[in-house]
């Protein structure tokens, strides 16, 4: 089940074509001090009879700022938007937003294609294969609008087609060229794929819904390979730890294991461990009311390896992955798990239950012992698993935590490199003490008030230590909270960047 909004993303070299009579219904024209000056431009503005130089005289003064023209006489395109190019040490985030908000308008106009003529401007240390890649992305996966449960008031997105125009796309540049963009494509796919899964209502997200849906992409993925675990199967297992969110809940949980084999048949798979609460509740431990709402988003560790998983399997990615979407619902009822209760996780560790709110470290506890039987050579968890991240980065970076360096400073890099940001917080001996208990092996919080971020990941260190691991708070990342309530796909472009990259 993909979510795929464009139809195709075209590279087009512009000696191939007249930009005058390209049929579009908006052509966005980059503008930098060189732009008076190219030959693109030139036929353009001759076409028009010397009206866009004098629009960008008049009105483009600032980096960043952009202009929409309605109909100009002399070229076929039904709209032009001209955008001031920003400075080449701008941050990463205004190239993408200065991206965003071209979808955004095109959007607004009801567009069916973009044409997109690019400048030589570019990022401090970014190639023009970095910003193909990065249009195509960021076009496709803000092109997105929920539709799923809407019916009178539904409005389907109408752009289905993107063309990126340079003047220098020939023979080895054009194929590389058009390979970012298919780079680009295919992750903005596996970001619209995982905000679809967090956007929709939790009542038509169960786990059991969800389990349809991941079985479901082999049909559009043969490639992948798809294995579903039950309540029953789960206990077999003895995820007692697991199963101890779900008590509550009359929806059943479901552990879904998807395998994708793009490698050499020798080389140890990277794993990845999703956070799939459906909806949170608190349990006993019952949240305050005010956004309880959002907490349809906890999920959205899972939608992440979701995502991903199209991502490899749209590309026929060299890399072998496993990906593990951990789901349950934690409701308060009177079976549910109640503060004080100790449960066994499989690897044997007893837990005191002191908070039934701290639910997902309880889920991928269990996930990440089964995952040791892969022999994977790394694993990086992904999960909404604390308000404390949110105080410590704000809503820009997620929080890495990591028992191997080289593992964490690949996620930073490449969160860095997409644009989806990271930052690593320590996670030392000292903080250990916080899993102390006098009842249980370990108790699933500690530390009071303190470093309730860090405290989260030393309870998940203790089941990771047969093998490198990270762990990525997505608390602050995945989802955007009051006014504008939406998933956001993270961090999907930093996952895809660091396995396509081979960085690992």
């Amino acid at each position: 089940m993909p979510y795929k909004i464009l139809n195709n993303i075209a590279v087009k070299d512009t000696s191939s074509v007249d930009l005058t009579s390209a049929k579009t219904s908006l052509l966005v024209i980059t503008i930098n001090k060189d732009t008076l000056k190219d030959a693109d431009f030139k036929a353009l503005d001759k076409a028009s009879k010397g009206f866009l130089k004098n629009s960008i005289s008049s009105h483009l003064k600032d980096e960043g700022s952009s202009l929409l023209l309605p109909k100009v006489n002399g070229i076929e395109a039904e709209s032009i938007m001209m955008v001031k190019a920003l400075n080449a040490d701008a941050p990463l985030h205004k190239w993408l937003g200065s991206l965003k908000s071209i979808t955004k308008q095109a959007n607004k106009l009801k567009a069916k294609d973009i044409s997109l003529l690019l400048s030589s401007s570019l990022p401090e240390g970014k190639d023009i294969f970095w910003m193909i890649e990065n249009s195509a992305k960021t076009i496709e996966s803000n092109a997105y609008i929920f539709t799923e449960t809407k019916n009178k008031t539904v409005k389907n997105p109408t752009l289905k087609k993107l063309v990126i125009y340079g003047n220098d796309f020939s023979g080895a540049n054009l194929k590389k060229a058009k390979d970012s963009a298919k780079k680009g494509f295919a992750i903005g796919e596996g970001v619209n794929t995982a905000k679809y899964l967090g956007d929709l209502p939790a009542n038509h997200a169960t786990p059991k819904i969800i389990e349809k849906k991941v079985k479901a992409m082999t049909k559009d993925f043969p490639n992948l390979k798809v294995k579903s675990f039950n309540e029953k199967d789960l206990a077999k297992m003895g995820m007692g730890s697991y199963l101890s969110v779900s008590k509550g809940s009359d929806e059943p949980p479901r552990m879904m294991v998807i395998e994708y084999k793009g490698g050499k048949a020798t080389e140890k798979p990277i794993a990845l461990v999703g956070k799939g609460i459906t909806f949170d509740t608190g349990g006993v431990s019952l949240k305050p009311p005010q956004g309880m709402d959002e907490m349809k988003w906890d999920m959205c560790g899972a939608a992440t390896v979701f995502g991903v998983m199209s991502t490899l399997a749209r590309l026929n990615a060299k890399v072998n992955v496993v990906g593990i979407m951990a789901c349950a619902e934690n409701m308060c009822s009177a079976k549910a798990t109640k503060p004080g209760d100790v449960v066994t996780s499989m690897s044997g560790q007893t837990i005191e239950i002191l908070n039934t709110d701290a639910e997902g470290r309880l889920v991928l506890c269990d996930a990440l012992t089964y995952v040791g039987k892969y022999k994977p050579k790394y694993v990086i968890d992904m999960a909404t698993l604390t308000g404390a991240v949110v105080v410590a980065l704000g809503r820009h970076a997620s929080g890495v935590m990591a028992n191997d360096q080289h593992l964490a400073d690949m996620i930073i890099a490449s969160g860095e490199e997409s644009g989806d940001r990271a930052w690593q917080l320590p996670l030392w001996d000292e903080h250990q003490s916080c899993t102390n208990t006098s009842y249980a092996d370990l108790a699933n919080i500690g530390g009071g008030r303190e470093a309730g971020t860090i405290h989260a990941a030393a309870f998940l260190s203790k089941f990771t230590t047969d093998y490198k691991w990270a762990h990525i708070d997505i608390a602050a990342t995945a989802s955007h909270s009051t006014p504008v309530k939406e998933g956001t796909g993270r961090p999907v472009p930093l996952i895809s960047e660091l396995l396509l990259s081979k960085k690992l």
